[in-house]
């Protein structure tokens, strides 16, 4: 599948401490002009025709994609309908510029489902998180009212570190059927709350076991997108999330003048890779991106990936994660004292059938299990947060 994070506008009027984009970028309020999204439907057409025929997921993202009006998308989709026949569409918002006139776009659109990003450190209102909280949750109480599906996305700082269970029973109390969470990246730049590798490994795994005891204790947890991909990995081999992607390859960041990258998080801190008037042979060919996939697929495995019992299905984690002391974190980017630590879970009595029963929670094909998968039906990876 292709991922395309096309962006309408980088502009955002929510201020995020770990947020990829500089801050003049966010403050930047050009749009997407309708000659950009026409040549874009034509550069993922070819790209579309040169691979055979994959699909097409066009993830709205920016920036803050609801501070465009809803007829701007309808009239977006309208084009995209007529010029990439068969494509699908979604949206990761902040919801909090969410308005009425949005909730029939994200229905017709967007299948009633998005995408938000709530975190519980980095967003607040007037210093406050618990006022971003309250108006982030009238923004999904409007949504729900109209029927929407919310899926809550999570970046975990050092704040996070030790509340997973919280965490968990955060998102059962206020009703949600799953939620996602995403790596704190640091790519061009650093933030003093970002957790090293080792710690966002113990996040994880505080996760898996909160939502494993909840398992064994109701019959019942949220879905989440990174814990089914370490239960997929260890148990059959199945990467997904953070393990086994192929997003340089597969990923395509659309910016609002028709600038190219293939990841979100580098986009602001790299050379284009040219731009969709230049057409797809151009980017295909386009000796960064060339470079960042050769990366990928060799460069960013160290040694003691190709000894590791979980290789067959991690493929060295996320590439723009530092993998390893050699590039000055204390673990592996495909965290493997977590992974180990659900394979032990796997072994106990009882474990794997505690795991199996969590993957079955999410029909294929519904939407909680769309939702939480990272990246399509190929598990490329999303970074949707």
């Amino acid at each position: 599948m292709i991922l395309v994070y096309m962006k309408a506008t980088n502009r955002c009027n929510v201020g995020c401490t770990h947020c990829y984009l500089p801050l003049e970028v966010r403050a930047d309020k050009t749009r997407m002009s309708r000659e950009t999204l026409s040549s874009a439907a034509a550069f993922l057409s070819d790209m579309r025709r040169y691979r055979n025929g994959d699909k097409v997921h066009v993830l709205w993202h920016g920036g803050e994609p609801l501070t465009q009006s809803a007829d701007w998308y309808f009239k977006a989709g309208e084009l995209l309908d007529r010029e990439l026949p068969g494509h699908t569409e979604s949206m990761q918002t902040s919801l909090i510029p969410l308005r009425p006139d949005h909730l029939p776009l994200i229905n017709a659109r967007f299948d009633g489902l998005v995408g938000t990003s709530v975190d519980f450190s980095q967003r607040m209102i007037g210093g406050s998180v618990d006022a971003y909280h309250k108006l982030w949750q009238t923004k999904v109480d409007m949504a729900r009212n109209a029927g929407i599906e919310v899926i809550p996305g999570v970046v975990p700082t050092t704040n996070e570190l030790g509340r997973e269970e919280w965490i968990v029973d955060w998102m059962v109390e206020r009703g949600f059927a799953a939620f996602n969470v995403d790596r704190y990246n640091a790519y061009g730049t650093s933030f003093p709350d970002r957790p090293t590798n080792r710690q966002h490994a113990r996040f994880l795994d505080g996760l898996f076991t909160a939502l494993m005891k909840r398992m064994e204790t109701t019959g019942w947890a949220p879905v989440n997108g990174a814990i089914r991909a370490s239960i997929t990995g260890v148990l059959f081999g199945v990467g997904g999330d953070r393990w086994g992607g192929t997003c340089m390859n597969d990923f395509v960041v659309v910016e609002p003048d028709g600038s190219l990258n293939n990841c979100p998080d580098k986009a602001s801190f790299e050379e284009s890779y040219g731009n969709i008037a230049d057409g797809y042979k151009a980017f295909a060919a386009n000796k960064f991106r060339r470079k960042s996939i050769r990366h990928q697929a060799l460069e960013h495995k160290e040694s003691y990936c190709f000894s590791c019992e979980n290789q067959h299905f991690c493929a060295s984690g996320c590439p723009i994660t530092p993998n390893g002391p050699a590039h000055g974190e204390d673990e592996c980017s495909g965290y493997r004292t977590y992974l180990s630590a659900v394979r032990r879970f796997s072994e106990q009595p009882g474990g794997r059938d505690t795991m199996i029963a969590y993957l079955n929670q999410a029909e294929i094909g519904s939407k909680l299990e769309v939702a939480t998968r990272y990246g399509g039906e190929n598990n490329q990876g999303a970074c949707a947060a």
